[in-house]
């Protein structure tokens, strides 16, 4: 059988279904690494997330910093707050809103998501009744590391004639720092909802459950896909062979 597959012009398809299969495996793959990364995060987040709160003017290393709950002092600054895109909540599409936190005795600041607001409260003057109260304030959250862009739609680049960006597709501390007077710390920090609190807006919003998401899944099916490749492929062949010899 072997040999018949290899002769002729089944030769070429032989070929063709091989290195079909061996795309298929490589999607399967692709898709067990994406599996390993998504239950390394949830690791992460999980370790992350069961630790204590720690002050964040003690962390010397803040790029270490992910999912980590921190407590930081300051006065908020709502004068260079921006929004954060395409956020939503139980299903209702909104923003976040993102505003700096002057840290008390130093010159520089923390960006803190202070949680979700509906389209139609977006504005900035519809914003000023969110406001944060005005004074020192301790704030508790989970830290962050910028959101980077790895694709997907893309904030453009501030200009002369745009010297400010109000909403942003992500929180990439670097480039919002281009458009604030003051330093910003290389992390931002996500409020956590208050338990049996009263809904307010902006609403804070709590981390993601735990998901394995689909990669699993369909790493089977691509690997599934493979194998009725080939098999199918061999008995069409045997059936053929058995046919021409009757």
């Amino acid at each position: 059988m072997v040999r018949y597959l290899l002769t002729g012009r089944r030769l070429i398809a032989t070929l063709l279904v091989l290195i079909g299969a061996i795309g298929l495996c490589g999607l399967g793959m692709w898709q067990l690494d994406r599996h390993t990364q998504r239950a390394a995060l949830n690791a992460r987040i999980a370790a992350g997330l069961a630790q204590s709160p720690v002050p964040l003017e003690m962390v010397s290393d803040l790029r270490s910093l992910d999912y980590r709950p921190v407590t930081v002092r300051g006065v908020f600054d709502p004068t260079h707050e921006v929004l954060l895109r395409n956020r939503s909540l139980n299903g209702v599409t909104g923003y976040h809103v993102i505003t700096p936190l002057r840290l008390s005795g130093r010159d520089e600041a923390v960006l803190v998501d202070r949680g979700w607001i509906p389209l139609t409260e977006a504005s900035p003057e519809a914003r000023r009744k969110f406001a944060p109260l005005p004074g020192e304030t301790l704030v508790t959250g989970i830290a962050r590391q910028p959101e980077i862009y790895v694709g997907g739609p893309k904030d453009p680049p501030l200009s002369a004639e745009r010297p400010r960006l109000d909403a942003w597709f992500r929180v990439d501390v670097a480039r919002i720092q281009e458009q604030t007077p003051y330093p910003l710390l290389p992390v931002f920090i996500e409020m956590q909802p208050i338990p049996d609190a009263p809904p307010t807006l902006p609403q804070p919003v709590p981390p993601p459950e735990p998901d394995q998401g689909p990669h699993l899944g369909y790493a089977i099916q691509w690997f599934a896909f493979a194998i009725i490749l080939v098999v199918g492929y061999v008995v069409f062949q045997q059936k053929t062979l058995e046919a021409r010899r009757d």
